[in-house]
């Protein structure tokens, strides 16, 4: 009785696994797909918007960015060991932010974030 269960069991795990590996190329398809788009987004933000200089004035950090596209971009910077300042960029406009105080990390990088 229970080898015949325990077959039952091995059969039934078996299928299982048939079912969700041929349910996965399919996933995979997707998900190379939308990581390809998702990578599209990224170097189209980094082409929109770049970070020109990072300086100290005032007791203050500021990064000197410049927006290259034609349309308006919100950003991030990144700062370490502090919460990232949302930031927007105006078309094809090159301008100063100051985020954060003197006494902290400077920035290391800056990034697009939605609207």
């Amino acid at each position: 009785m229970s080898t015949s269960l325990a077959t039952v069991a091995l059969v039934g795990a078996l299928g299982m696994s048939s079912n969700a590996m041929a349910a996965t190329p399919s996933q995979a398809r997707a998900a190379t797909v939308a990581s390809a788009e998702t990578a599209n987004v990224d170097a189209s933000a980094r082409k929109c918007v770049k970070a020109l200089k990072w300086y100290s004035a005032n007791n203050n950090r500021y990064v000197r960015v410049k927006n290259s596209c034609s349309h308006r971009v919100c950003f991030k910077v990144d700062v370490p060991s502090s919460r990232d300042p949302k930031f927007t960029a105006q078309a094809r406009k090159t301008k100063n932010h100051r985020y954060i105080g003197g006494l902290w990390f400077q920035g290391r990088k800056i990034y697009q974030v939605g609207c």
